[in-house]
């Protein structure tokens, strides 16, 4: 039965870009992790940048797995995600937990993140 299972994984869903940025991003974990300095932009940007790509490549695996290899986001799709993240972490979160801060260039990144997907990752 495993087999069967494994069988119906879409392992070209993971493309190469995919795995470079889930390096980039286990990479600034680790730096993160070590405490060494980091860029501005890097401390408060990357993540952000890095967030939908990996969120709707691992989504799309999923769904992949359920429905089969042909299935594709649309573009309709990956645009309420880039809002849906925006809301939450930029506007909702941010009025009750002060872990959170509202930053628009956060949104600005998640839109690019999700172009990136879009163009990229989303064969």
């Amino acid at each position: 039965m495993a087999d069967r299972l494994a069988g119906r994984l879409s392992w070209t869903t993971l493309r190469p870009l995919f795995w470079v940025l889930a390096a980039v991003y286990a990479g600034h974990l680790g730096w993160r992790w070590l405490d060494f300095p980091r860029p501005w932009w890097v401390r408060h940007y990357l993540d952000d940048l890095l967030c939908l790509p990996l969120v709707l490549t691992a989504t799309l695996f999923v769904l992949r797995f359920f429905y089969g290899a042909q299935v594709r986001l649309s573009g309709y799709q990956v645009a309420f995600t880039v809002l849906y993240f925006s809301l939450a972490f930029e506007i909702f979160f941010p009025q009750f937990m002060p872990r959170y801060t509202g930053d628009w260039v956060d949104a600005m990144l998640y839109a690019a993140g999700g172009i990136i997907f879009y163009r990229f990752l989303n064969k």
